[in-house]
């Protein structure tokens, strides 16, 4: 709100300048990369692991990006391309997680503007302390909503406390890769189990890669699917997560994305054939490490798609790698 009343008010320059402040204040640029996916970002320029591309993203004004600056204000008015300045914000979590010097949080952030226009985008923020006592964000995936629903319920809030660092439980970049390649060749496996012996079958796989695969042993999961919406779009819970994967659950609304491909105009659907992962970031921290790129999905029809992907790692005491956060959605554009 600040960033956008101060460029009302003053000017592009001045609003530059308090938008350095914040994310030098507020980011963890000074470390490294950071993996932060903008709502409205897209293309080549959809991860800003860089603090030049983090400036533009909020006020625009740099020539290498492609940038409206979402701290300016609303989106153009698609007939007079005004613009309104933001005068609230606020956030309802879903779920907060705490591991000895990182901190997950995920839920909607809420903005509304001097015209009386309310919005919401599906957000995760990873915060670390820095040695100085800072917390900053390392991790920040926003996206738009796969369908926008008028007034979503009030989020049930879930914390997880979890242990303190163990010095001794270094998690590795090679255990996250295979983690990442662990989770896309499960997708596929559970796939061709309902492709070929059908929902019973696929959904006993789906738990036990659930149950292999994710912290909710622990407590609630940061998941955010891409196909979620609404009352649904947060899964901390088990359940939650089976259902999205499978379907078959009366209390969801899923298609079961690890299936296969969305339904055609007939409702035919074409099993996955193979899935991947290409890296923009990948951030470790002691027993956690996060990672944010695309992960790709090929269909038995050899159509390919992708979607924008962050999945934080967690690595137990018993050395094996957790998911603790899943954010994923569909490209802006």
């Amino acid at each position: 709100m600040d960033i956008s009343q101060t460029y009302k008010n003053d000017g592009f320059e001045a609003a530059k300048e308090l938008t350095e402040a914040v994310i030098d204040g507020g980011y963890a640029y000074q470390i490294g990369p950071v993996a932060f996916k903008p709502t409205w970002a897209n293309g080549d320029q959809t991860f800003r692991t860089t603090r030049k591309g983090a400036v533009s993203y909020f006020v625009g004004g740099d020539e290498d990006y492609d940038d409206l600056g979402f701290a300016i204000g609303s989106a153009p008015d698609p007939v007079t391309g005004e613009r309104s300045a933001w005068k609230d914000s606020w956030f309802d979590l879903s779920v907060r997680r705490f591991d000895g010097e990182t901190a997950i949080v995920q839920g909607l952030l809420y903005t509304e503007s001097e015209d009386g226009t309310v919005g919401y985008v599906d957000k995760t923020w990873g915060f670390q302390k820095d040695d100085l006592g800072n917390v900053r964000i390392v991790l920040h995936h926003s996206s738009s909503p796969y369908e926008t629903v008028d007034e979503p319920k009030k989020i049930k809030n879930h914390t997880v406390n979890n242990r303190s660092f163990d010095i001794d439980n270094l998690i590795t970049k090679k255990e996250v890769l295979a983690a990442q390649e662990g989770w896309t060749d499960a997708l596929v496996a559970i796939s061709q189990t309902y492709k070929d012996e059908g929902f019973d079958a696929a959904e006993e796989l789906a738990g036990a890669v659930i149950d292999a695969a994710y912290g909710y042993q622990e407590g609630a999961v940061a998941f955010k699917p891409t196909w979620a919406y609404g009352d649904n779009t947060f899964r901390p819970t088990r359940e939650g997560a089976v259902s999205y994967f499978v379907g078959g659950s009366d209390k969801y609304d899923d298609l079961g994305f690890a299936i296969g491909s969305t339904p055609d105009e007939n409702g035919d659907r074409s099993s996955w054939a193979n899935a991947w992962t290409e890296n923009a970031v990948i951030r470790i921290d002691g027993d956690t490490a996060t990672t944010m790129g695309w992960m790709y999905t090929e269909d038995e029809a050899g159509n390919v798609g992708y979607v924008d992907k962050t999945w934080t790692f967690q690595k137990g005491d018993d050395g094996v790698l957790r998911v603790v956060v899943h954010h994923s959605s569909k490209p802006y554009e």
